[in-house]
């Protein structure tokens, strides 16, 4: 319990006010995959995006998507990057956040190596693991919104309008 609990509110910190060096980001078994949006939204809506450092359209999906992930921490909703590399990638992972324009938001690597569970813990039978993959979470954890594959930022800010 107070270690989900330090877990939370260090995703609401920036890694800089965490104090955290050069392996800032946690690393989560697959098994914490299902608390993921409650402990991301803390009571209010939550998107979780899916994505990796070996995916060619995550690299083209951030930079149309990386304004309004930065925003939704001031609007009280709560963003994950979920990162689905391995452990052993975290220099990749944060290297690619810095290059994104996203190394602020709260991020895990979620040690994942089959996406079957993972999606199951989302709770979208319709997603198979494509990256990347963004989920909208209403206050009480349940999905209201999937985007599988590239996400476009005029839906999914209609998605958030949805869920406030």
């Amino acid at each position: 319990m107070l270690r989900a609990l330090a877990f939370a509110i260090a995703l609401t910190l920036p890694a800089a006010a965490r104090g955290e060096g050069p392996t800032s980001i946690p690393v989560r078994p697959i098994t914490d995959a299902p608390a993921l949006a409650r402990e991301a939204g803390h009571g209010h809506p939550a998107v979780l995006h899916f994505w990796a450092t070996w995916c060619d359209a995550c690299r083209d999906e951030f930079p149309r998507i990386r304004r309004l992930l930065n925003a939704l921490p001031a609007r009280h909703i709560g963003v994950l990057l979920v990162s689905i590399d391995r452990p052993e990638k975290i220099d990749l992972v944060e290297r690619d956040l810095r290059r994104y324009g996203v190394a602020r938001l709260p991020s895990v690597i979620l040690d994942a190596p089959d996406p079957e569970p993972v999606a199951k813990a989302v709770g979208e039978p319709r997603w198979d693991g494509t990256l990347p993959s963004t989920f909208v979470f209403d206050s009480r954890g349940k999905l209201r919104k999937s985007f599988l594959g590239r996400t476009d930022p005029a839906a999914l800010e209609s998605a958030l309008r949805a869920v406030r």
